[in-house]
């Protein structure tokens, strides 16, 4: 099939137009009183989420630009720019957009906006890339109703609408790569100005189409890598929302009569990747041994305090389609195996090994991954660490095979246990270090089948074979979400790291 959109040409006179309507500039007050303050861990790439996928940047890019569904707190997902979807056959489905949405610039939201950005989405080189291969093009049916046809049958095609950030059609071609330093979407807030390093700003949208209106007229995004640095904002009051708060500066947090602590189970699993492509990592006897060298109940009950969840086992988490709970045995912490399995793969001495890491992205990572490395020493697993902001790791580890191992900690998009096999087995993508053959066909098979019970045996068979098996991760922990909140604001914390704003309120 071919693909229904193609890039529009703007006129000069356009052009114009769409100038006088872009983004909000930095001299227009925003509506609604009083701004929130919010320190996060890193500052973003870019707010064109076919760009970058990282969340941090996320919870700045979900205020602007909106998906077709949306994601519910705790897992599942509801109609949102799209109000419903049916398959016609296993190759089509047919989408019915919401009527009456206008992006900030006031153009239209309908059927050719979502063909446009499928293209965008279907083209990039950035982070999404691959995210939606299983798509061949669009046909608009009438201006609110498009069919998405599929190169295969995608039983999970309605999940990953989630992360299908709409655009502006005109104003996204005008802007190009400008696009993620001044986005414009239908969300219910608008971009106000970015100034590197230092903040962001954005206001609320009075004409915003949501039942929920914004009720806090500004937010203004600031970044501190070191953990200790957002606490001190946050203990001062300088911000109203301070995010990755470590264990060890809770007590400091609650004594300082400005602020509390708010937490919730994360969706966040931390795993190591192991290049499966050269060194050492390529024999799984290694990868075995890397597993049972690391004490992960020492490090959760030390450097968490007891705040993170493990160890845990597979990629399906508590609670999703498929968890298969004490079905899968986590590996054990046993030194004298791992140098047993060393030996045997013929490393009696060990080996030396890169391990990548971001710093200050995740809470407690640069100290976590000291740890590991120290752990891993004593089994003669001698590891350099290489050490990022986050910004240059994920830019690094996902536009090649970087040697070794790296350190991850993910959380899913779209709320499927499909969603890391989706981005982590399949070959040619950019995270899926432990891709092979057997996981690339597993996945087809997997999100092709539409009988549930079906679907759920081969998703658990897809886990068995990369836990028991194929072994390409080191698994570690879930994390609790730890925040700071300012006493001055209504917030609780989600599962699945998003802020949330339209429920924040000021006491």
């Amino acid at each position: 099939m071919k693909h229904t959109s193609s890039l529009l040409r703007v006129t000069g006179s356009a052009l114009i137009a769409l100038a006088l309507l872009a983004p909000l500039g930095p001299s227009q007050a925003a509506p609604g009183g009083a701004a929130a303050r919010v320190v996060l861990a890193s500052e973003p790439r870019s707010l064109d989420p076919t760009i970058d996928t990282i969340k941090t940047s996320l919870v700045i890019t979900h205020t602007i630009l909106e998906a077709l569904v949306l994601n519910k707190p705790d897992g599942g997902f509801q109609p949102h720019l799209a109000e419903s979807w049916q398959a016609v056959d296993p190759l089509r489905w047919r989408v019915k957009l919401r009527r009456g949405v206008q992006f900030h610039n006031g153009e239209p939201f309908n059927a050719d906006a979502v063909a446009y950005t499928v293209d965008a989405f279907l083209k990039t080189r950035g982070e999404a890339r691959g995210w939606f291969s299983f798509v061949s093009g669009t046909q608009k049916v009438d201006p609110f109703t498009i069919d998405f046809v599929l190169s295969e049958a995608n039983s999970n095609f309605p999940a990953t609408l989630a992360f299908l950030y709409v655009f502006p059609p005109r104003y996204h071609a005008q802007a190009a790569a400008e696009f993620g330093t001044r986005p414009v979407g239908t969300g219910p807030y608008r971009f106000v100005e970015w100034t590197r390093g230092n903040q962001m700003r954005v206001a609320a949208n009075p004409t915003y189409w949501g039942a929920k209106r914004p009720a806090i007229g500004e937010i203004q995004f600031r970044w501190a890598p070191d953990a200790s640095a957002r606490t001190a904002l946050a203990a001062t009051g300088e911000v109203d929302i301070a995010q990755n708060i470590p264990p060890a500066q809770i007590e400091r947090i609650e004594r300082s009569g400005v602020a509390r602590i708010e937490t919730a189970r994360s969706l966040r699993r931390a795993f190591i990747r192991m290049n499966l492509g050269n060194g050492p990592t390529t024999d799984v006897r290694v990868r075995r041994a890397m597993n049972h060298a690391v004490d992960v109940d020492t490090i959760i009950r030390v450097l968490f305090r007891g705040r993170a969840y493990g160890r845990v086992a597979g990629f399906i988490y508590p609670g999703f389609e498929g968890y298969q709970g004490d079905k899968l045995q986590p590996y054990k912490y046993d030194p004298d195996l791992a140098k047993r399995l060393l030996a045997e793969a013929g490393y009696p001495n060990g080996f030396e090994i890169t391990f990548w890491h971001t710093i200050g992205r995740y809470a407690l990572d640069k100290e976590s991954v000291e740890a590991i490395q120290g752990q891993l020493e004593r089994v003669g697993v001698r590891a350099r660490l290489q050490g990022m902001e986050a910004g240059a790791y994920f830019s690094r580890i996902s536009s090649e095979r970087v040697p070794g191992m790296n350190f991850a900690a993910s959380a899913p998009l779209f709320m499927t246990p499909m969603y890391h096999p989706l981005i982590e087995f399949r070959n040619k993508l950019p995270y899926a270090y432990g891709a092979n053959d057997v996981t690339t066909q597993f996945v087809k098979e997997a999100i092709a089948e539409t009988n549930p019970a079906k679907r759920l045996r081969r998703l658990q068979n897809l886990e068995r074979y990369i836990f028991e098996k194929h072994v390409p991760w080191i698994w570690l922990w879930d994390y609790q979400d730890i925040y700071a909140a300012s006493n001055r604001i209504n917030w609780k914390a989600r599962s699945d790291e998003f802020l949330s704003f339209e429920d924040v309120s000021f006491r």
